[in-house]
């Protein structure tokens, strides 16, 4: 297996409803954990982490490694906020099925990052006063 390096820039205001600290933000990993971010242009936070390739041919890549989620087809990451009670206040689901093999073949063969932007600039609650987390729409490209 082969190492890509990622970038995840968090453009975005959070959820309308959280009572966490800056320490209960951060990218998921599979045991529930948050990674912090950094501090980025203007007030963004970027992650950086690295996942392995298991597969890299014709086919869709499929990503292994502490922040993927979901079955190998439908790989994603979760972006997170926690409440102080522990509990997730809101979880984003950000899928990596738009990288390609080719994407993959030349982040490895450059030694580059693919990079994925979050803009989440209009977070929503439902009548029930709950967050609205779920799928966000990722583009992401080799930098």
């Amino acid at each position: 297996m082969e190492i890509v390096n990622f970038k995840l820039i968090y453009d975005g205001k959070g959820p309308l409803i959280w009572n966490g600290a800056a320490n209960d933000f951060g990218l998921q990993d599979k045991e529930g954990n948050l990674a912090k971010g950094s501090p980025g242009a203007g007030s963004t936070l970027i992650f950086e982490f690295s996942l392995e390739v298991k597969s890299n041919t014709s086919d869709a890549p499929v990503f292994v490694g502490l922040f993927c989620h979901g079955s190998p087809k439908e790989r994603f990451l979760y972006l997170s906020w926690r409440n102080l009670q522990g509990n997730f206040a809101q979880r984003l689901k950000l899928p990596l099925n738009g990288i390609s093999s080719i994407d993959v073949q030349t982040a490895i063969s450059q030694q580059a990052t693919i990079v994925g932007l979050l803009n989440d600039h209009n977070p929503r609650v439902t009548t029930t006063g709950a967050n609205i987390g779920g799928s966000r729409m990722m583009h992401w490209e080799v930098t």
